[in-house]
């Protein structure tokens, strides 16, 4: 099964996630990482933050910070494990997978085609070998983007949300300030879980 929580910063998508992932754990439970830790100090400490976390839910910690790194890590899991996966943030996946350092420290945007196809051939074996998987992404569709770059990355986000839903046949909550809003449950699981929550 595939969910995605979709919402805004700071709107509880990863808190509900996590609790949603931890609550459809039968066997091994992954939180797939994709924030590199470095930045500045607000950065450093939502990342210590969700540390403790997954701490407390006995999360296995993975750090993957692109698509292709992804896609080798998917080649190494068992499917007899039946883990659940929660993968946070495919958001800042993305835009590691689109932007990188040349060799010669130049940074280079990669098209978007070619991001998608690596990220969703990785989600497509990570679907079939695990029991579920949680994907958790932002909503930032409700702002013009700044600049061309941005509106290329936007693009690819929308492109890979729809892909997720179409491809995968995701569920699909949308987390508003700690409330999760339903959109798609194909098959129950996400409606049974909200009621449970919200009791």
């Amino acid at each position: 099964m595939v969910t995605l929580v979709i919402g805004g910063a700071r709107s509880g998508k990863s808190e509900f996630a996590e609790q949603f992932a931890s609550k459809r754990r039968k066997n091994r439970l992954f939180y797939v990482a994709t924030l590199r830790p470095a930045g500045d100090r607000e950065n450093l400490e939502r990342i210590g933050r969700h540390q403790v976390m997954r701490a407390v839910r006995s999360f296995e910690t993975v750090e993957l910070y692109t698509p292709d790194d992804l896609d080798r890590w998917c080649d190494e899991l068992s499917s007899e494990d039946q883990a659940v996966v929660l993968l946070d943030c495919l958001g800042v996946m993305l835009s590691q997978g689109k932007y990188i350092e040349s060799d010669s420290g130049q940074w280079v945007e990669l098209e978007n085609e070619t991001v998608e196809v690596v990220v969703m051939s990785a989600l497509g074996k990570l679907a079939r070998k695990t029991r579920d998987l949680v994907i958790v992404a932002p909503d930032i569709f409700k702002a013009k983007a700044p600049d061309p770059s941005t509106d290329r990355y936007m693009r690819l986000l929308g492109s890979v949300l729809q892909s997720i839903v179409e491809k995968l046949e995701a569920s699909v909550v949308e987390v508003v300030a700690g409330i999760p809003v339903i959109r798609r449950d194909r098959t129950g699981a996400l409606t049974s879980f909200a009621d449970q929550v919200g009791n």
